[in-house]
């Protein structure tokens, strides 16, 4: 399993670096089990491989995406669109399935194109 140092230095300079320096290592350890869960089920292994670079910066933002939206994403009630021109507002979408946050998707499908490989 990916060990929270080096999630730590990953996220250091990280835009995201402040959710993630704020939670404590029980949530970091489970923040990145269950993205490393859901990086083995986008590609269809029963392991992530940790010499894969894709893979683990996968890992790493799946981990903060999830640690900062998990409780919306539980819910099933998903943020699709926000609107901030002076009032604002948001349109969610229920959605049970697995989200997996852009920066994740990016490197996904940079593991997958880089190396011709498809899902499952």
């Amino acid at each position: 399993m990916i060990g929270t140092s080096s999630a730590d230095e990953y996220l250091q300079r990280h835009l995201k670096h402040g959710v993630w320096s704020s939670l404590d290592t029980d949530t970091k350890v489970s923040s990145l089990k269950m993205a490393e869960d859901d990086i083995c089920l986008f590609l269809g292994r029963d392991s992530v491989d940790e010499t894969r670079i894709f893979q683990v910066c996968a890992v790493y933002e799946q981990a903060v995406f999830l640690a900062e939206n998990y409780d919306s994403l539980a819910s099933g009630r998903v943020v699709q669109s926000e609107k901030i021109d002076g009032v604002g507002s948001a349109t969610y979408k229920n959605d049970h399935e697995i989200a997996y946050g852009p920066r994740t998707l990016a490197f996904l499908n940079r593991e997958c194109i880089g190396n011709q490989l498809t899902r499952g």
